[in-house]
């Protein structure tokens, strides 16, 4: 029990023997990724590795994760702080904050028209267009027409800045911009609030 009791307290442990386990027990990487960002999640910020976690798209790829945090853990001068890292850590930080601003004043805006309209379903304006491009849908537009692409995009994406996805640059308008900046959904994007899948 003394020996549970330790593991369970030690996060990169519990990571590793979670890792054992998905080995016997297969499941989807994006699981595998969500649970280790949990489990480590101080250490990753810590070693400035929980975007090298999150891009992992195998489960040895997530191993070599643990593994610089166990080298960084027992050889503290083998980390070296990465200040250009740090700056657009905190810059993505930002703009997640823009966005999830932009989005509730939206939010507000539509819920009231809903109100004004007399509609029952006050979430009905936030769900037309609300849906996130996914990385195939983008690479897909690349190859339509402009008057394509837009079709689609009214149909699902609305919500969303064509620009930021398909312009080369992104969207000139930045922060004026009315229209959402949200990365592209792919097997490993995610938000706090994330659900697993497994």
């Amino acid at each position: 029990l003394s020996e549970l009791a330790a593991t369970a307290n030690d996060k990169l442990a519990l990571a590793k023997e979670y890792l054992s386990l998905v080995r016997l027990y297969p499941t989807k990487i994006r699981t595998v990724v969500f649970h280790t960002r949990r489990m480590c999640k101080s250490l990753l910020e810590k070693y400035q590795l929980m975007e090298d976690c999150i891009s992992c798209s195998t489960v040895d790829e997530v191993d070599t994760v643990l593994a610089k945090i166990e080298r960084y853990t027992k050889q503290p001068h083998t980390f070296h702080y990465d200040q250009e890292k740090a700056a657009k850590e905190k810059d993505a930080l930002a703009r997640k904050k823009r966005e999830e601003g932009k989005r509730k004043a939206y939010e507000g805006r539509m819920i009231r028209k809903a109100k004004r309209e007399g509609l029952d379903d006050l979430e009905h304006y936030l769900r037309i267009g609300a849906e996130v491009p996914t990385v195939k849908i983008i690479q897909q537009l690349k190859g339509l027409s402009k008057e394509e692409r837009l079709a689609v995009w009214k149909k699902d994406h609305s919500q969303h800045c064509l620009s930021y996805h398909l312009e080369e640059g992104g969207c000139k308008r930045d922060r004026a911009c009315a229209f959402l900046h949200t990365a592209a959904k792919g097997d490993h994007t995610f938000v706090e609030d994330d659900e697993v899948a497994g």
